[in-house]
């Protein structure tokens, strides 16, 4: 894996960050911070980006590629859609990764270490800021229990079938 910083033009969302729905959430000034405290990664095929049971407090926004997410070796999830976040559980509950990632194609991410930005801007004093950034995120898990809650009715639905056929 490679690290690039992250340069930008202050005030500028450039592309293709400025169709990320994260950033629609802040407003500019507070853009230039998350942008100051992110940097590129490039991962190859294989790389893990993410490893289960790690301290950290990255959270990742996938540019291009794939990657596979997995817990105790088994897959359970890809993510393949531009402007997908991932890793932000650890942020919430100063967690350890609940899971593993692994860049499945040439992948490109640009990462937050949410770690900086808050000695950059504490939680104190930036109450906007992180109603922002929160709100961002509580949307973020909601699509995902709203997808999750979808699956689980569909496969209990196909399972009262498959018993009732029996």
């Amino acid at each position: 894996m490679k690290e690039f910083a992250y340069i930008h033009e202050e005030g500028t969302l450039p592309e293709p960050l400025n169709r990320i729905a994260f950033f629609e959430s802040f407003q500019s000034g507070h853009l230039n911070d998350i942008l100051y405290s992110s940097y590129f990664l490039q991962a190859d095929p294989g790389d893990e980006v993410i490893r289960q049971g790690q301290d950290d407090t990255r959270i990742f926004i996938l540019l291009t590629g794939e990657l596979e997410v997995s817990k105790d070796g088994e897959p359970l999830a890809s993510i393949s859609k531009p402007g997908e976040i991932f890793g932000e559980m650890s942020v919430l509950g100063d967690e350890k990764r609940a899971a593993s990632v692994v860049a499945r194609t040439n992948t490109l991410c640009l990462v937050i270490d949410q770690q900086f930005l808050r000695e950059l801007k504490p939680e104190e004093d930036n109450a906007s800021y992180y109603a922002a950034f929160y709100g961002f995120i509580s949307r973020v898990l909601a699509a995902r229990l709203k997808k999750a809650s979808e699956l689980i009715t569909r496969l209990e639905k196909e399972l009262e079938e498959v018993k009732a056929r029996k």
